[in-house]
């Protein structure tokens, strides 16, 4: 499995990438939004997924590790493959679909290229619970109101609405505070 890459980008276009590897040079598609942020000339890395058919060997390329997480869950959606994974990816950035997915939004979906209703049902439905809300500054919060049964969009919104350094307890105490409805003051 190649999981990322290390080299000199010899030549770019808006899908992809070309990247010269000690010598060896490969082809990597990526999105138009990650192609903006690369210039030729330059060391890059990319996080990398190998996609192996029987006629084609398909290097397809992420920012990010977690944006390459991303595309394994949206192509292990039964109908979803690596092309049209890729094409959601270029369509929503990484935490606008990790938010599409907590709101079972199916218009944002829908808005993509080659998504069309079933298949934004299909997502939602199949990647429901299994991706998580991007990097919370208070993960531990969230997991815990999730544990307890609070949808994943209300648990959001309350995390995000807590006040920045915090410890994990006093953040809980004002999540559940607000959770039932109650204020509660960030000194208590």
């Amino acid at each position: 499995m190649i999981s990322s890459l290390t080299g000199e980008l010899i030549a770019l276009s808006l899908d992809r990438a070309h990247l010269s590897v000690s010598g060896v040079g490969f082809e990597i598609s990526i999105t138009p939004r990650h192609s903006l942020g690369l210039k030729a000339g330059q060391v890059a890395t990319l996080h990398t997924r190998l996609v192996v058919r029987e006629d084609e060997l398909s290097l397809y390329g992420f920012q990010s590790a977690s944006e390459r997480e991303l595309f394994d869950q949206l192509v292990s959606v039964n109908g979803i493959g690596p092309k049209l994974a890729l094409a959601v990816l270029a369509g929503l950035p990484e935490e606008s679909l990790r938010q599409a997915i907590a709101n079972q939004d199916e218009a944002a979906f829908r808005a993509i290229s080659g998504v069309g209703p079933k298949t934004a049902k299909l997502i939602i439905l199949s990647l429901s619970g299994k991706v998580q809300l991007g990097s919370s500054k208070y993960q531990a919060v969230l997991q815990a109101l999730s544990q307890l049964g609070t949808q994943e969009s209300r648990a959001q919104q309350i995390v995000n609405a807590l006040p920045d350094g915090l410890d994990d307890s006093k953040a809980l105490k004002l999540a559940l505070a607000q959770l039932a409805g109650g204020k509660l003051s960030s000194n208590e």
